[in-house]
């Protein structure tokens, strides 16, 4: 097993449980939301540990450091009061992209690199609406369960979710909600969530135009920190595999699938999509 300097003492790491991973999880997500970094936020819980006695064997220390370790880091000092601290060994950026494995393998999901990329990918993740790039905002849960809620009730039968969450915030634009509204932010982040990388709503012709190709990088984060594990990240993968690839059809000179799959629903406001050229 691999190991860190931790306060220039050698810490061997021991393989950690998801759920321990999940706590961890728990912990830096609301930091990441105030935009704190990644790496400081991540010695911030190394250090709080250690203000309260917890050991760098015991699994509240040892999953950070499992998370450091994959991040590059492979030496630093935290005070246990958590003033200060530094980096003081990282591996270069060539170092780094030596491993090409999949991050959400089975063997990197319990090392922690899962959960370093997928935490990575929610701290810098953008979305296009209407031309104008806005953040994807990490939004309690208090603030997210009306938009699923609204999705849910809007969802018509064996319409693509992605349709349906596109449909939920083109009708939020069409009733002219700001896009600096946090009931905007919540479907962004639904959306985003699935893989949708940029839309366009025409209210004047009820069109929605998908601008790009899905992010299969955004939607396996997603199925990841959701708990979908790796069986979830690969349904996700192929769904957006094959969106992709109807998509790519339809720029080649017909209508893109997910365009086909909207246009049969009943002829209601916001039912036509279509990628891009």
């Amino acid at each position: 097993m691999p190991s860190m300097i931790l306060n220039d003492a050698k810490v061997e790491l021991t393989l950690q449980s998801q759920q321990t991973l999940g706590a961890l999880a728990q912990a830096l997500v609301p930091m990441i939301a105030t935009k704190q970094s990644l790496v400081p936020s991540i010695g911030a819980v190394i250090a709080q540990g250690l203000s309260k006695g917890i050991a760098p064997t015991d699994p509240p220390i040892q999953a950070p450091l499992w998370l450091l370790h994959e991040m590059g880091v492979r030496a630093l000092t935290v005070p246990a009061g958590g003033e200060g601290g530094s980096i003081d060994k990282l591996l270069s950026d060539e170092e780094r992209t030596r491993d090409q494995s999949d991050p959400y393998s089975q063997g990197n999901m319990a090392t922690g690199r899962a959960l370093a990329v997928a935490l990575a990918n929610i701290a810098t993740r953008s979305f296009m609406l209407n031309g104008e790039r806005l953040e994807v905002k990490l939004l309690t849960r208090d603030k997210m369960e009306p938009a699923i809620q609204a999705v849910v009730d809007m969802r018509r039968l064996n319409e693509p979710i992605h349709i349906t969450t596109t449909r939920a915030l083109a009708s939020l634009i069409a009733a002219g909600v700001a896009m600096t509204d946090e009931r905007v932010d919540a479907v962004v982040s639904l959306i985003s969530d699935l893989g949708v990388s940029g839309i366009t709503i025409d209210v004047a012709t009820s069109t929605i135009t998908f601008d790009g190709f899905f992010s299969e990088e955004n939607s396996a984060a997603s199925a990841y920190l959701q708990g979908g594990g790796v069986q979830g990240v690969l349904v996700t993968r192929q769904r957006v595999r094959h969106l992709n690839s109807q998509m790519q059809k339809g720029s080649n000179g017909g209508t893109a699938e997910v365009a086909r799959e909207a246009s049969r629903q009943p002829n209601r406001s916001f039912v036509k999509a279509r990628r891009r050229r």
